[in-house]
């Protein structure tokens, strides 16, 4: 295939949903979301590796598929077709062109960040998917959907201001923004610590990982069948990609940052296990189910960094790990969607208390509260113990300020006392006598 071809090809799989996503384009459309996908599957379905570079995309950007970026895009494909046949989407009402176009959008963002081979091509492609997918959460969502966008929403600004700080220090250290490339130049980095920090933490935030996991829990609850079909392929997968594509991983030793990692990849495991016992709820299971997988895989993640041989060895079985956790994800969180459609079981248990509103939520309404409490409880108590202690305080000044009045008087007329005081003396003497 020639390179014409090639690069209209490559940049047609995020270009055309990206095209689609105008609400001019698709409401005239009868089956836009397949439409969108058709690029995608005819690039699955050319058995040649494609690689361009497009030095005027993105300030310089590469485009590329290959083996394990065919499995992905594979996963991906599956996915969104499933969504699209399942989200029935007419083509008057605004609302439903809301939908459509966050729906578009977030499959440009994420087609075109499983074929980046570059930094500023992958963290493009995957701020777009990863916007487009609030919108897609929040849109005619109901009350709880909505708290989990906002909780998302945060997590996901944190997360591309690490990302851009990241691109600024390899725009620092190399020209070459392509990842092979940047692997090598942050091996030999004094910048190389703050790097994978930062790296880790972004795409924990995406991916859900404990402690960073509390959108995940309310996503799953309250988001729309169709759409917690697409939490485990979308932003979870793509963050744990992101890890394996950013990461010089079998490159460097770093036996401290691996420990922690790993640390934090069997904590979330255990907290994942122990709170799905005590909070037993069905529809929660698929957050729960993530938070472990994500666990596992940070837990494999940091012994690369620790011992680059133990990457090396078992690094190509990192995608099909990725690819096994969308489909995963997606066929259970199907499965209790159909048990609760059926009425089979409650979609909460009876006696449950009401989680679903996220801690950094919860506390500014607990001081409010007890702000108002002691207002209306305390206040007046110490109000009415005050008055009483400045009461007593007016009386014992008053009482002070006779004293030195009578005292003030006596010293003015000390010689009349001295003589009335003898004069009483005398008197008292001659009648004694």
């Amino acid at each position: 295939m020639n390179t014409t071809l090639s690069l209209f090809l490559l940049l047609s799989v995020p270009g055309v949903p990206l095209l689609l996503a105008l609400p001019a384009l698709h409401s005239r459309l009868s089956w836009p979301c397949h439409l969108a996908i058709l690029p995608a599957v005819i690039l699955l379905l050319t058995p040649a590796v494609f690689s361009i570079e497009v030095p005027w995309l993105l300030f310089g950007t590469g485009l590329g598929v290959g083996g394990a970026s065919r499995l992905l895009l594979a996963m991906s494909v599956v996915l969104w077709a499933a969504v699209a046949t399942l989200l029935r989407l007419p083509t008057s009402r605004s609302a439903d062109n809301r939908l459509a176009t966050f729906f578009l959008l977030t499959m440009a963002g994420n087609l075109g960040t499983i074929i980046a081979t570059g930094l500023v091509g992958f963290f493009a492609f995957s701020t777009l998917m990863g916007y487009g997918f609030y919108g897609l959460l929040v849109t005619t969502g109901n009350a709880g959907a909505r708290r989990a966008g906002r909780a998302y929403l945060g997590l996901l600004i944190l997360a591309d201001l690490a990302l851009f700080e990241v691109l600024l220090i390899t725009a620092a250290t190399t020209g070459d923004l392509g990842f092979e490339a940047v692997h090598h130049a942050m091996a030999q980095s004094s910048s190389l610590g703050l790097y994978l920090s930062m790296v880790v933490f972004a795409f924990a935030a995406k991916a859900g990982v404990w402690p960073l996991h509390f959108w995940l829990p309310l996503a799953f609850r309250s988001a729309r069948p169709t759409v917690a079909l697409l939490l485990g392929g979308v932003p979870v997968a793509m963050a744990l990609f992101g890890m394996v594509r950013w990461l010089p991983l079998g490159e460097i030793t770093s036996p401290k940052l691996g420990l922690i990692i790993q640390s934090i990849g069997v904590a979330a495991m255990l907290y994942a296990i122990l709170t799905g016992l005590i909070r037993a709820q069905l529809k929660l299971l698929p957050a729960y189910a993530a938070i472990i997988t994500t666990g596992l895989f940070v837990t494999a993640l940091g012994a690369g960094l620790a011992d680059p041989a133990a990457w090396a060895e078992y690094k190509s079985l990192a995608h099909f790990y990725i690819v096994s956790l969308g489909f995963g994800l997606a066929v259970l969180a199907a499965t209790i969607g159909w048990l609760q459609a059926r009425r089979e079981y409650p979609a909460t248990p009876a006696m449950q208390t009401d989680d679903s509103i996220p801690w950094f939520e919860r506390w500014p309404g607990t001081v409010v509260r007890w702000g108002a409490k002691i207002g209306l409880d305390i206040l007046p108590g110490l109000r009415s113990s005050w008055l009483a202690k400045v009461g007593c305080l007016r009386q014992i000044c008053a009482r002070q300020r006779t004293l030195d009045n009578i005292e003030r008087s006596l010293q003015r007329w000390t010689f009349a006392s001295t003589l009335l005081l003898l004069l009483a003396m005398v008197s008292v003497f001659l009648a004694a006598c």
